[in-house]
Formats: structure tokens, C-alpha cells, sequence
């Protein structure tokens, strides 16, 4: 059974979506079979591998939607990558209204992966940086959720509501636990990277990850040429980085294939 490993934080722009997709490759890189599943109607996953949303038939608002049947119809593969994605578009947009009266809407994904998560070693979901039922489907099908924190005086200053949010999350899914997190686009020059990062160790300890990834141009760079960092540079700070987060997730978690 797959492990599945939301990443969520209430601000945008920290790293989320990147450390989906380059967590996930590095997985695929070694040998692992992994899916990926974009639950933001912006659709920077699905965009940033290659995707033209404008060609999709199925999406993850079809799969979202439709629980009882299984969503291998929605299912992209990324030959390069060697990724599985359930792909977003802009009709995703909806689904908060369109589940709002809907008895259990929180576990309608956790019912539709219940159809192939024995096909995957790993599931990892993006979310929306919006505490919306969408966002709950993807923390109340995890085992694990993962929070990339931009190494800056509002994000962390988010954290509390964010961890109280997840705290709620486990009244719906037991089984949820936070694997860690990421501090982000750090920049080693400067006073507030390193006070920020040592404000996160000391408050959370170990599950502070001791990888942290860098702010790097060709990390911005690789969605550009529809690319993982793995692909596009993987000998850039940021490829670096991304290995090492990865080798330190298996290690810790022993979330081996």
C-alpha cells in the first residue's frame, strides 16, 4: 500500500509545489513507482511537468467528484520522469461549492485512491494554500504531510494556525502525522534565514528536516522547461538539496520501495 504524503501551508510561493514535484522524482529515479496528484486549481504541477491543461478530458476535479470510481482514467504518465500525476485544471475551481452539501465531502479522495494505492509505493498530493475542502481531501487520505516553510517572518509565523488545522485533520484521519518540515528558499548570506531556521528547530525539533533547500535560480528555472530538478539540473544547489531531502525521508521514515 502506497505511502501518501501531502505537502500543505496557508501561504503561497513557499515551496510547496516544487517540493512535490522534485520529491516525487527522486523517488521515480529510483525505481520507485510514484503518483502524483495536483489539488490546486492553479495547476503549477501539472503545468510545471509538461502538461497543456487545455488537452485534458479528465482531471483531478472528475476524480474528486466521482469517489466510487476508480481514477485511473485521469491518470497522466511523464515518460521522461517516470511519473504518474492526476493532473488540475481551472474546473477544480468549483468543486468547493459543488461538495459543500455533500455528507463526508472531506474523504472523497480517500475513497477514489482506494482504487489504486496498491498500484503505487507513493502518492504525493499538492494542495491549495487555502484551508478549503479541497485541501482536506488531501490530508484526510495521507499518511504523512510534509510543510515547506520560506524561511521568512510570516510564514513561520503561520505555523501555529496551520498545526491547529492539522490537529482538527486527525478527527477525520487518525493516521496523519506530520513527517516534517522543509525550511525553504534559504538564503545562507543572510541573518534572517539562520534566525528563522534555528526559531523552527527550536520550537519543533527534529522534525525540523536538516536538508534545507536553497534559493536557487535553476529550481525556478526547471518548470519553465517543463522539467523536475532532477532532469533539468541535478547538480545545482537545488538538484543537490532535493537528493538529499529525499535520502533523508527514506532514512528517517524508511519510506523504501
Amino acid at each position: 500500500m502506497a505511502h501518501i504524503i501531502t505537502t500543505a501551508m496557508q501561504k503561497g510561493g513557499v515551496g510547496k509545489t516544487t517540493s512535490t514535484a522534485n520529491i516525487g522524482a527522486y523517488l521515480a529515479e529510483r525505481g520507485a513507482k510514484v503518483l502524483l496528484i495536483d489539488l490546486d486549481p492553479q495547476g503549477n504541477l501539472t503545468r510545471g511537468l509538461g502538461i497543456n491543461r487545455e488537452d485534458l478530458q479528465y482531471s483531478s476535479y472528475e476524480v474528486l467528484l466521482n469517489p466510487a470510481v476508480d481514477p485511473s482514467y485521469a491518470i497522466q504518465h511523464i515518460g521522461e520522469a517516470g511519473l504518474d500525476i492526476i493532473p488540475s485544471t481551472l474546473a477544480l475551481q468549483g468543486a468547493e461549492r459543488e461538495l459543500l452539501n455533500e455528507v463526508g465531502r472531506e474523504t472523497f479522495l480517500r475513497e477514489a485512491l482506494t482504487h489504486i494505492q496498491d498500484k503505487y509505493h507513493y502518492i504525493l498530493i499538492d494542495t491549495q494554500p487555502f484551508f478549503g475542502t479541497i485541501t482536506q481531501n488531501g490530508l484526510a487520505c495521507a499518511t504523512a504531510v510534509i510543510v515547506p516553510v520560506q524561511v521568512e517572518v510570516y510564514p513561520f509565523e503561520d505555523l501555529p494556525q496551520l498545526d491547529a488545522q492539522l490537529e482538527l485533520m486527525k478527527k477525520i484521519n487518525p493516521v496523519l502525522k506530520v513527517a516534517g518540515y522543509i525550511c525553504t528558499m534559504y538564503e545562507a548570506i543572510t541573518n534572517l534565514s539562520h534566525e528563522i531556521e534555528e526559531q523552527m528547530r527550536k520550537k519543533y525539533g527534529d522534525l525540523v528536516f536538516q536538508t534545507v533547500i536553497p534559493k536557487n535560480k535553476r529550481l525556478a528555472e526547471a518548470p519553465a522547461w517543463r522539467q523536475p530538478i532532477n532532469k533539468f539540473d541535478p547538480h545545482s544547489k537545488g538538484g543537490k538539496a532535493y537528493k538529499s531531502l529525499t535520502d533523508e525521508l527514506e532514512a528517517k521514515y524508511g519510506w523504501k520501495n
